[in-house]
């Protein structure tokens, strides 16, 4: 059965009958008709230039040889000698950073008097060098087409799709755009650009021309009287639709006349399939088949195959399958179908060709590029582009060619009509300038690259939103780029174990570049070895090694370098161990080696124990007894590492103790701890053995009890001739609590000014309760505490002095500081400090402060807390949640012990953490701590 469904053409609807109408509008445009006298062409558009001699200018840059040697006077007087010869008069208006004058004309000179006035001025010895101040303009191209400030689709501002600039980079030349549609009629601002084409149209009543299928394209026009096509259908003139159409896509540019198309120099292939009432699918799809190069029965070969078919037709209907077959042929072939989403204001996907696969379906925007009130939408729009609505100005559609016939075409004219039919041929055109530039683009690069650079959708259902010529035109560039490649070479030490990295060397290239690389063995690949770096393994001993480097481009030609061969790769070296000797020196104890860390991995290990530095025969283990044959004598074991393709390497250990005999190995006694509730009752007991010293600090202390303070760690030092008896220990440690037995505040205050409800009440109490502060005695014989007096360091020292269970302990009889007397208060608490440790002072003028009456900081405190607790083994974090504590200052690490054991948390609030380390420490935050040590 023929399938009779019609295509119709995409324009708006009201357009064919108010063609007088907007006819009307357009001498104000104005028109240049048959027999109208019209400029004559350029010879061919061209962007303003960057340095034109064709722009008069009245500024010129004058360099005198030593402009300071020379008088102002005499300078004037150089100027005006050569001004009276070019008839103006000028005058020095600055000077550049250059040094160099600028003087300045009363007018604009052109070419002749401007070389007047330089070649005047070049004659004088004293210049050095005259050039016009050329005036320099945006290089973009505007072409002089009659009606070009009305086309207002391309432009470079709101609405348009940025051609300007587009057609710095491009023009369309040598793309081919077929235009299947009501065919071409001939007009000069149209014909060097259309090709021969062919009429598909069967029906010789749909043709008009009398017959059916021919090589003639030619309009014959679509007029229909009233219900000609459909019942209750007005009449209407002809369309000229494709003539417009085309017009869109490539009509010529700068020659001073009409409109410039937006692939102006692209060529135009028309495929005539719509005539009287429209045209059937079956014609349209043997038009698109035969446009880019496929066979059709009884139809000649295209000669100049299209890579781009614009399709401004359509019907409300699903996508044939005789539409879509066609379609399918034209994408295998390469060619970027552009079909016009349809003017019924509805979804899109009711709407054929847009509704079909492998086309590019364009929806209409208007001139402040919103969606058009006629134009479809919805997921089926890929793009938008200027279709124009005419409600309201007739300008506000689309200028192209056109002719003035009604019903047969008569004299060659514009037109402005509104569609997306007219949207269509916008994206065409630009697909072209995409192809002209970039011939190996797939069909799908070409929409991708359209989508991506579109302009934001003015609607979420326009699809990408309005195209920028400009934006993918750049795109195409960039990928169009043929990279130049470099020359490779390989970095790095060239041995067995070692990494080595490929510098590219100098390519010419840009971001859409894809890298590669391979390595390779005397020429042959190395698997897996493509990274930017790599590491040389046994295998590739003795070899030479390349690396290839390889660049792609989607679209390009790919290109690679290989580096030179390096020299024959060389044996690599192991890294070393550290070994070492665990186990206690004499007869019949075992020893045994730790080898340490070598490589790379695996690596085997050789062993050899030595007596005083001779081999010890068949000790060759990494475990070895010693025998009474090494009494006296020192072992030592070397560790000899070897791997294939590496050189072998050897590492001993230090000397052991002298060997001694087994009677002389020894188990020290252990020291004794005894906590008890309060820290002045705290002990242990150094105990004593035979060939053993017991040492704390480095300092060896006698057998006896001592008192004990926070953490104690005591070492047991071998004397000469004795070793530690295997299992034996030698070292004890512990920390004593400073806390005594759970404290329950009193209900009510031991002091006059702490209410038992305040902040750290239940502290402040058990400092009294436990004797630590003793507070004031006031006036009326009641005690205070002062909570928030600043503690000075005098007092604090008394603190800490009991809170150490105020030790039996003598003061010297001269103060260790210059400014504390032997009879002030607290002396003796002082000088406990100083004697433990727990405070230096200042060294200042010569002398020792200890500055009693200043109030101690908070930073200062916790030195004071770390070393009344016998500064325990402890290692601070890399950062602390303080943002005012960094870790490189003073009682950093104290800080961080302060917190992590609990004693200070600190400060919060909704932003920030702070420890405030410069604040001094009041009464009661300081019973806090002494509350809160360990």
């Amino acid at each position: 059965m023929q399938n009779r469904r019609r295509a119709r053409v995409r324009c708006q609807v009201i357009l064919t009958g108010i063609i007088a109408m907007i006819a009307a509008a357009l001498p104000a445009l104005p028109a240049a008709a048959e027999g109208t006298e019209a400029p004559p062409p350029s010879p061919a558009p061209q962007p303003m230039s960057t340095v034109s001699d064709e722009v008069p200018t009245d500024q010129f840059i004058v360099k005198f040889k030593e402009r300071d040697s020379i008088q102002s006077a005499d300078r004037q007087a150089s100027l005006g000698h050569a001004a009276s010869a070019a008839s103006v008069s000028v005058q020095a208006v600055r000077t550049t950073a250059a040094g160099e004058d600028v003087v300045k004309a009363d007018r604009r000179l052109g070419k002749v008097e401007a070389k007047e006035f330089v070649d005047a001025l070049t004659s004088n010895p004293n210049i050095e060098y005259v050039e016009p101040d050329i005036i320099m303009r945006a290089q973009d191209v505007r072409f002089n087409d009659t009606y070009f400030d009305y086309q207002w689709g391309v432009a470079h501002y709101q609405g348009g799709i940025l051609m300007p600039i587009a057609w710095d980079i491009n023009q369309g030349q040598g793309s081919v755009v077929a235009v299947i549609d009501s065919g071409i009629l001939s007009h000069s601002d149209l014909n060097p650009n259309v090709l021969p084409g062919y009429d598909m149209i069967t029906d010789p009543a749909v043709a008009r021309d009398g017959n059916g299928r021919d090589s003639n394209p030619q309009d014959e026009g679509d007029a229909t009287s009233a219900g000609q096509c459909a019942a209750g259908e007005p009449a209407a003139a002809s369309s000229w639709h494709g003539t417009h159409v085309a017009g869109i896509v490539a009509a010529v540019a700068g020659n001073g006349k009409g409109v410039a198309g937006v692939a102006p120099k692209a060529k135009v292939l028309p495929v005539r399939a719509i005539g009287t009432c429209g045209g059937y699918a079956s014609d349209i799809a043997d038009g698109v088949i035969w446009a880019v190069g496929g066979a059709v029965p009884g139809v000649p070969a295209n000669a100049n195959p299209a890579r781009i078919v614009n399709l401004s037709i359509g019907s409300l209907a699903s996508c044939p399958s005789v539409f879509q077959d066609a379609l399918d042929v034209a994408h295998d072939k390469g060619a970027v179908v552009v079909a016009a989403a349809g003017n019924e204001g509805v979804d899109a996907s009711q709407a054929s060709p847009a509704n079909c696969r492998n086309v590019i379906a364009v929806g209409a925007s208007t001139r402040t590029n919103n969606k058009a009130y006629y134009s479809n939408y919805g997921a089926a729009i890929d793009v938008t582009a200027p279709g124009g609505d005419m409600r309201y100005d007739v300008l506000d559609g689309i200028v192209s060619t056109l002719n003035n016939g009604k019903d047969r075409a008569t004299t060659e004219d514009y037109y402005i009509k509104a569609g997306t039919s007219m949207a269509a041929p916008h994206v065409a055109g630009v697909a072209a300038m995409m192809l002209s530039r970039l011939p190996a683009l797939t069909p799908e690069a070409v929409e991708q690259k359209l989508k991506a650079t579109a302009s934001a959708p003015s609607c979420n259902v326009c699809g990408a939103g309005l195209i920028n010529a400009t934006a993918a035109l750049r795109n195409v560039e960039d990928e169009a780029l043929v990279i130049t490649a470099g020359e490779p070479r390989i970095v790095g030490e060239q041995v067995v174990g070692r990494t080595v990295t490929v510098d590219y060397g100098n390519w010419k290239y840009n971001s859409l570049a894809q890298w590669s690389r391979q390595w390779k063995r005397n020429g042959i690949d190395i698997p897996s070895a493509t990274d930017y770096s790599y590491t040389f393994v046994p295998e590739d001993l003795g070899a030479a090694i390349t690396v290839t480097v390889t660049a792609k481009m989607n679209f390009t030609p790919t290109a690679s370098a290989t580096s030179l061969p390096t020299a024959a790769i060389k044996p690599g070296v192991l890294s070393t161990g550290e070994p070492t000797i665990s186990g206690s020196a004499y007869v019949g104890n075992a020893l045994s080696v730790a080898a340490g860390t070598w490589g790379p991995e695996p690596v085997e290990l050789a062993y050899q124990w030595y007596r005083a530095g001779t081999p010890i025969a068949d000790a060759s283990e990494p475990l070895y007894i010693p025998t009474d044959a090494d009494t006296g004598k020192s072992l030592t074991a070397t560790v000899t590492a070897s791997k294939l393709a590496y050189g072998t390497v050897s590492k001993s250990t230090k000397p052991t103790a002298t060997v001694v005999a087994a009677d002389k190995a020894v188990s020290p006694a252990p020291v004794v701890f005894s906590e008890a509730p309060y820290m002045a009752e705290d002990k242990y007991t150094v105990p004593e053995t035979v060939g053993v010293d017991y040492q704390i600090d480095g300092v060896t202390v006698a057998a006896g009890v001592y008192r004990a303070r926070g953490q104690v760690k005591v070492t047991a030092k071998l004397q000469t001739g004795y070793a530690l008896a295997r299992d034996a220990a030698d070292q004890w440690i512990t920390f004593f609590s400073t806390k005594g037995p759970e404290f329950m505040a009193p209900t009510v205050s031991p002091f006059k000014d702490v209410l038992t409800t305040q902040q750290f009440y239940k502290e402040m109490a058990w400092m009294a309760d436990t004797g630590i502060s003793k507070g004031w005695v006031e006036a009326d014989k009641t005690l205070s505490y002062r909570p928030l007096t600043p503690i000075n360091r005098d007092a604090m020292a008394a603190f800490l002095y009991r809170m150490a269970g105020s030790p039996d302990y003598t003061p010297p009889a001269q103060s260790p500081f210059k400014d504390v007397e032997t009879t002030q208060q607290f002396y003796k608490e002082m000088a406990w400090l100083a004697e433990t440790g727990i405070s230096s002072g200042w060294i200042e003028n010569g002398g020792r402060l200890y500055k009693p009456l200043t109030p101690i900081n908070r930073d200062a405190m916790a030195a004071f807390l770390y070393r009344l607790a016998n500064k325990p083994d402890y290692v601070a974090p890399p950062w602390l949640p303080f943002n005012d504590v960094s870790s490189g200052q003073q009682f950093y690490k104290e800080m961080a012990w302060m917190y992590e054991t609990g004693i200070s948390s600190g400060w919060s609030d909704a932003y920030q953490r702070v420890y405030k380390p410069l604040s001094p420490i009041n009464s009661d935050a300081m019973a806090a701590f002494l509350y809160r040590m360990p």
